[in-house]
């Protein structure tokens, strides 16, 4: 198989798109749907400081590597969630990154507030881990000046994320699937720039220009059934994913919620919260080591 674009030996067929790349003419390809995608939908601004999130798997990776060579603002943003030799090489590949980027590097230590992820009940493993990273991004992007939160979501989770709170009942989260949600009451701006790209068109970014990321799993990440059935999805029906997350961006803005969240302060840390203690509080006090 030939790259349609310079008939060199192409590494992958993007049925989506229906061409043939090869190695060299890829990363260009993927840069320049990024930036349609970012501009299309008002997702960055070049003069704003951005905090990229990087937790060193590839998508995140190719989401600050792509910011970067598009010319925008970024710093990197990593947190150690303390899982033994998973969050040691995941710390490396950050710092890898951002020193081959030539751009500054802020890590975070889960640990600071008394607990890891290895110290959660395993069952609850996944949410609080994604409860402890939204709070450290969003108190470390308020507290250092940052416009904006930039993570390396890509079109299966915000599918994922859709499905599952759909099934349960939970309407009331669509309009957050949107791929920039701006500032308010104390949260920073957060932005999605890869929410159009796949898992494999991120891999193959990575991979064509050697950009480094964490091939590990993380150990308490469950079998997800329902990421197999999207791939699933897309095998008989190329475009599937993009074509859902650009339908899903009119949904959330058509959908609305019969009652908003009370924001409130937490009256422990401060920051923003539903109620009057956050829930990484609470869980700083369930889990934190005496």
């Amino acid at each position: 198989m030939k790259c349609s674009k310079c008939k060199e030996k192409a590494i992958a067929y993007l049925k989506p798109y229906r061409i043939a790349l090869c190695k060299n003419c890829y990363p260009n390809f993927y840069l320049n749907l990024v930036s349609r995608s970012i501009k299309k939908y008002g997702i960055l601004r070049k003069v704003e400081r951005i905090l990229a999130c990087v937790s060193g798997g590839k998508d995140s990776s190719a989401m600050a590597f792509a910011l970067k060579k598009l010319g925008y603002n970024i710093e990197i943003l990593h947190i150690d969630l303390g899982i033994k030799e998973y969050s040691v090489k995941s710390k490396k590949v950050a710092e890898e990154l951002a020193e081959e980027l030539d751009v500054p590097i802020h890590v975070v230590e889960l640990s600071e507030y008394g607990f890891t992820i290895d110290d959660v009940d395993v069952k609850k493993v996944c949410s609080v881990c994604g409860t402890a990273k939204r709070y450290l991004m969003n108190r470390f992007a308020r507290l250092n000046g940052f416009d904006v939160i930039s993570t390396g979501h890509t079109a299966e989770d915000l599918i994922l994320f859709f499905f599952k709170n759909v099934l349960s009942g939970g309407i009331e989260w669509i309009p957050k699937l949107i791929p920039r949600s701006e500032s308010s009451d104390g949260l920073i701006a957060r932005a999605r720039p890869l929410f159009e790209r796949s898992e494999k068109e991120n891999m193959l970014f990575v991979l064509s220009l050697n950009v480094p990321f964490v091939t590990d799993e993380c150990p308490h990440a469950p079998r997800d059934v329902w990421k197999e059935i999207i791939y699933d999805i897309e095998i008989k029906k190329p475009g599937f994913k993009q074509n859902f997350v650009r339908g899903l961006i009119k949904l959330a803005k058509s959908v609305k919620v019969e009652k908003e969240w009370e924001l409130k302060k937490c009256r422990i840390c401060g920051e923003t919260s539903s109620s009057d203690i956050c829930a990484f509080c609470r869980y700083v006090e369930k889990f934190g080591r005496v």
